[in-house]
């Protein structure tokens, strides 16, 4: 490879993919023509290196005994081809699709959960693990470090570096793709690849093959964009028109991005599952499945018969990355899973796949005939595994007729077509796309040839920045979507308004005003910011009113935080500090969104960031029970990514029939009720009788309202009341019962407010204090109870603690834990309810005490035995990231036992058996198929809600009143857990 002129900056595009990591370069004067591709430096063996064009992105964990090298500091895993052979071979070492599960807002993306499904029963033998974020982070290292070890005088880090993402990515997974490169070393900019896809069409076309598209579209051309990745299918809409006047000598064209599709986990990793699903049968036998590590290989080995039977062009020599000849493909290819650990030989299940029944499940399954208006299907569920949330319909010529119909909806089709990804090496499959689109009618259909689409999207993520360089073309558009704030709802009812702060089609880099509209920005407490993206073709402009409809509107994760008032007097006690401020927005160029308040109306104006919480879930993850509330935050932090009350443009819940609506904070009767709080736990009030203490609750029922009707804004306005006197409860033991009754009310669950993770850190110091009237049997009732209310807003360190103390309390006593020194608590019920609700403990411990309480379950016939079995062994966690979920085998063995119980005398049973049998469609959280067979024949057989035993049969969506179950109460109105 010739080396770079010294001390000349490059441009360096790294094209991070799902299946492959690709790098190209090429100095910054070059003319596109001069892209080089960095061969990468891999492991091919156990022993050998060898550079290579095509690094596949994924991480192998050596066993113990295998003598490893680590030539490029990559411990405690190899990575490139090494790994891709080695964790076909060994079962449960190998983390794949790293780049899929950082938009995966169901877990949480920075800890350690990969290898998923990955057995942990042993610890000993547990590989290691890492998060999605530190394993892109990991990728990424070794391709600086591989660079710099080739090109010691141009450090990578200190080159103009551009890495490319899905167009659809959303925000979050922007930023932590950002992050990832900061954790390697690298400052980026960021290239959606389909942008990058046809930045590298028009640098093989040159000037003469753009003036032909030109030609061939009749002046004008419409280019669709389909680019079908490992794990993604990317759509974009590109206009391509002819270079305005007074252009003479310049580029013959003008690009601009129309559009850009929602984001679609779907690509080539869903038919090698697919492909994987078919095999199994000839491998095991009907009605049998592999364990989650041995399905792992096999869907590697279907993804290496897949790529053999129709990368080749099927019969037809092609061309492998780098230009070298490929060879014809073969009429079938074996399909080999083979034996567990060292024992690879006389173990193996082997079949074959064919090309024909290959081709056949790729062209009917995924590119089926779509006519122009089709939809894609929003029922039932799809082919899934691992943990990843696959797009429920994988058909995906229907995804491509619903985003063209909704951005050019006067249009009959496009006039070109770009086709993009390694699925489109096979030309069957190209043909077929390319054949379904030109049904809809229009002109003829101008497909655009791609050279290579392995190496396409790294090729034209440098020639974006040569073109940043002014040397070609550059694709105008900016953002792709236009964002908005949400405001309150009107009075009289309605869709909920919002103003466009950042407008469809902003550039990058420039700041947007919702000009004329000035806001009241609440400072010294915390305030929340509900986001919403739209990719509709409206045109709004900055400090646009809009509805907030819900077919046009994606929630984002709201921004919420605690800004400094500043001023003193502003900030007086019991008075709302508020800046007048205007709303700006802008689109970095990282390709992420910036939005700041801009205090209006004094000479040194403050600015006002906000942030998006990367290790927070979103909306949508929250919603779902599955993103992890955080612990504590510091005031400047966003806080939470917590569901606000209403879905977009929808109503508030409803309120219970005859119930008064709660008053809204800063009302009179929130005054009086503030009051009746302060008189009970304020400073130096000896006037206060001791039935006023036990009567607080009531009093606030009396002013406010029934605690049912309360909103979240108001039973947080009484916790932050109530929390400054924490101490007070130590008066007497009335104060300190009626405290802990209170705090767990207002605060739970624990998250769905801005400023919970500040309440959350508030009072969680306070379980360490325990109570200071330890013989009262209802303040430790009241204690564990308000700890089991908050839980959700609790992080894994916290509730380790409350385990750590309760264990000895709870374990059987064969088990010998030591019990704390001057602990004796009481209500031990309940504190076996709070364990149970304690979802971010370890599977390990969780799986501990449920065989704990089972155990006991062969002398105590008490139902809610079962019903803290089935909250600890969900396959659905209400609120934690999946991987706290329990194994498979330790529900089976639940079950197991609960199958044999008259479940007619145990009110809890089924309901705990769909809980510990629900399909997820995640082949390392759901109970065999036999086990779920047994389950739903004896939810028939006791009459249980047709619901129920479809929870168990198929993968339907968690409902609202089983997640207020888990938390044993309605939750506060204005906070509405939903599924999608």
């Amino acid at each position: 490879m010739p080396a770079p002129a010294k001390n000349r900056s490059l441009i360096v595009g790294i094209d991070l993919g799902t299946t492959h990591t690709v790098v190209a370069w090429a100095e910054r004067d070059a003319g596109p023509g001069a892209i080089r591709i960095f061969s990468l430096p891999q492991l091919v063996t156990a022993t050998e290196i060898e550079a290579r064009p095509l690094l596949p992105s994924l991480l192998y964990a050596p066993l113990p005994a295998e003598a490893q090298a680590d030539p490029f500091g990559d411990a405690p895993f190899v990575l490139g081809e090494h790994a891709r052979r080695r964790g076909g071979e060994v079962p449960g070492r190998l983390i794949a699709s790293a780049k899929s599960w950082l938009c995966h807002a169901a877990v949480d993306r920075t800890a350690p959960i990969l290898p998923w499904g990955a057995p942990d029963e042993d610890e000993a033998a547990a590989p290691p693990r890492a998060s999605p974020l530190d394993a892109s982070a990991r990728i990424l290292a070794h391709v600086r470090r591989t660079w710099d070890d080739a090109f010691p005088d141009h450090p990578l880090a200190a080159q103009e570096v551009v890495l490319t993402v899905p167009a659809s990515f959303d925000q979050v997974a922007r930023e932590l793709t950002v992050e990832a490169a900061r954790l390697a070393g690298l400052s980026v900019r960021l290239l959606e690849e389909p942008q990058a896809a046809f930045y590298d069409f028009m640098r093989l076309a040159g000037p003469e093959g753009q003036r032909a598209l030109l030609d061939r579209s009749g002046g004008e051309a419409t280019v669709l964009v389909c680019d079908v990745g490992g794990g993604t299918t990317d759509l974009s809409l590109i206009r391509v028109s002819p270079r305005g006047a007074g252009a003479a000598g310049g580029p013959p064209i003008e690009v601009s991005r129309v559009a850009v599709g929602h984001h679609l986990l779907l690509g080539g990793d869903n038919m090698d599952l697919a492909l994987a699903h078919l095999c199994e049968p000839r491998l095991v036998g009907a009605g049998e499945r592999l364990d989650p590590a041995r399905f792992g290989q096999l869907v590697l080995a279907c993804r290496a018969a897949k790529e053999r039977l129709l990368g080749g062009g099927e019969g037809d020599a092609g061309e492998t990355a780098g230009g070298a000849a490929a060879q014809p493909a073969p009429d079938e290819a074996p399909v080999t899973v083979l034996a567990r650990g060292a024992r690879l030989v006389g173990g193996s299940l082997t079949t074959r796949l064919g090309r024909e029944e290959t081709a056949r499940v790729v062209l009917d399954g995924f590119f089926p005939e779509a006519p122009r208006g089709a939809r894609p299907q929003r029922g039932g569920s799809g082919l899934v595994a691992f943990g990843l949330p696959y797009e429920r319909d994988v058909a995906i010529t229907r995804h491509v007729a619903w985003f063209f119909a909704r951005h050019a909806p006067g249009a009959a089709g496009p006039t070109s077509l770009l086709l993009n990804g390694g699925v489109f090496r096979a030309r069957r499959v190209a043909e077929r796309c390319a054949e379904v689109i030109q049904r809809w009618g229009g002109p003829p259909l101008d497909v655009l040839q791609q050279a290579d689409p392995d190496l396409a999207v790294a090729r034209g993520a440098v020639a974006y920045g040569l073109a940043l360089a002014g040397h070609g073309v550059r694709i105008a558009g900016g953002a792709a979507r236009g964002y908005y704030v949400g405001l309150e709802p009107p009075a009289g009812g309605g869709p909920r308004p919002a103003v466009c702060v950042v407008p469809r089609g902003a550039e990058e880099g420039s700041a947007h005003t919702a000009a004329g509209r000035t806001f009241a920005l609440v400072v010294g407490r915390p305030v929340r910011f509900d986001l919403f993206a739209s990719d509709d073709a409206r045109e709004d402009h900055a400090g646009d009113i809009v509805p907030l409809e819900e077919d046009r509107f994606q929630a984002l994760p709201p921004v919420a935080v605690a800004f400094d008032a500043g001023d003193a007097a502003r900030a007086a006690a019991g008075k709302r500090a508020e800046v007048p401020v205007q709303i700006e927005g802008e689109l970095t160029a990282i390709g992420t969104l910036d939005l700041a308040c801009v205090e209006v109306g004094v000479p040194a104006p403050r600015r006002f960031r906000l942030a998006f919480q990367l290790r927070e879930e979103g909306r949508d993850a929250r919603v779902a029970g599955a993103g992890g509330a955080p612990g504590g935050a510091a005031p400047e932090r966003v806080m939470d990514g917590a569901a606000p009350g209403r879905a977009p443009g929808g109503a508030a819940p409803e309120r219970a029939a005859g119930r008064p609506a709660a008053p809204a904070p800063g009302g009179k009767r929130l005054d009086d009720a503030r009051e009746a709080i302060e008189r009970v736990f304020g400073k130096g009030r000896p006037d206060v009788p001791p039935r006023e203490v036990k009567n607080l609750v009531r009093e606030l029922e009396r002013v406010l309202g029934e605690r049912a009707t309360w909103t979240t804004e108001t039973a947080r306005a009484l916790f932050d009341t109530l929390i400054p006197s924490a101490r007070s409860r130590r008066r007497s033991a009335d104060h300190e019962r009626v405290f802990w009754s209170l705090a767990g009310y207002c605060l739970r669950p624990g998250f769905g407010d801005a400023g919970d993770p500040a309440r959350v850190a508030a009072i969680a110091p306070l379980f360490a204090e325990r109570l200071a009237f330890p013989q009262e049997a209802r303040s430790w009732q009241q204690f564990w109870i308000a700890w089991r209310r908050i839980a959700g807003g609790l992080d894994e360190p916290r509730q380790a603690a409350i385990r750590d103390l309760a264990d000895p309390f709870l374990a059987p006593a064969e088990q010998r834990l030591k019990k704390p020194k001057g602990v004796r608590p009481e209500a031990l019920d309940d504190l076996r309810e709070l364990c149970a609700s304690l979802e971010r403990v370890p599977a390990i411990r969780r799986s501990e005490l449920g065989a704990w309480l089972l155990e006991r379950t062969w002398t105590e016939r008490d139902p809610r035995l079962w019903a803290a079995i089935g909250r600890i062994g969900a396959r659905v966690p209400a609120y934690a990231s999946v991987h706290h979920v329990v194994s498979p085998a330790a529900a089976e063995r639940w079950l197991d036992h609960l199958l044999r119980e008259k479940w007619e005398e145990l009110p809890t049973a089924a309901a705990a058996a769909v809980q510990l049998a629900r399909r997820t469609g995640d082949r390392a959280r759901d109970v065999s198929d036999r086990v779920r067979g047994e389950v739903e024949r004896r939810l028939v057989k006791v009459g249980a809600p047709e619901a129920w035993a479809r929870a168990v049969r198929e993968v339907v969506a968690v409902e609202e009143a089983e997640r207020e179950a888990f938390f044993g109460e309605g939750l506060p109105v204005g906070l509405r857990l939903v599924s999608e």
